[in-house]
């Protein structure tokens, strides 16, 4: 994935062959970083988190989680849903897993509803006015 920036026709993102390394380096280094992080310090933190027994700060600090890990991919390239994603994964593989859906769920609503705003506000208009008839054709 961190190459494929790397393969758009006509980028000019990276002016030398160095940069791209530099960049494909980056990309990687902050990928295993969260990886490795979520491997060995996510439930230990979790841990902690449960046992204060509030349901609101383990909302928080998942949502925290998710946002700085989406940061972080942005920092070095790459789209924050690829850091929302990787820091989905990690939650779901922690031994906290249950609590933290039973938390999340009277959001999930809400964030359904951000999610597929964000994808209808990414719509390129002019593309749908080009082909209306044939975009009508279809869902006719």
């Amino acid at each position: 994935m961190a190459l494929l920036p790397l393969l758009a026709p006509g980028s000019d993102t990276h002016g030398s062959f160095s940069d791209a390394v530099w960049s494909v380096a980056k990309i990687t280094a902050a990928i295993a970083a969260v990886v490795v992080a979520g491997r060995y310090l996510l439930n230990p933190f979790l841990r902690l988190l449960a046992g204060t027994g509030r349901a609101r700060v383990m909302t928080a600090a998942s949502l925290l989680l998710v946002l700085g890990t989406a940061a972080l991919m942005a920092a070095v390239g790459m789209s924050m849903a690829l850091g929302a994603f990787l820091a989905g994964v990690l939650l779901a593989e922690s031994n906290y897993r249950h609590e933290l859906e039973a938390d999340i769920e009277p959001f999930r609503g809400l964030l359904l509803a951000l999610f597929f705003m964000g994808v209808g506000m990414s719509i390129d208009l002019s593309v749908v006015y080009a082909n209306l008839w044939l975009i009508i054709a279809a869902a006719w």
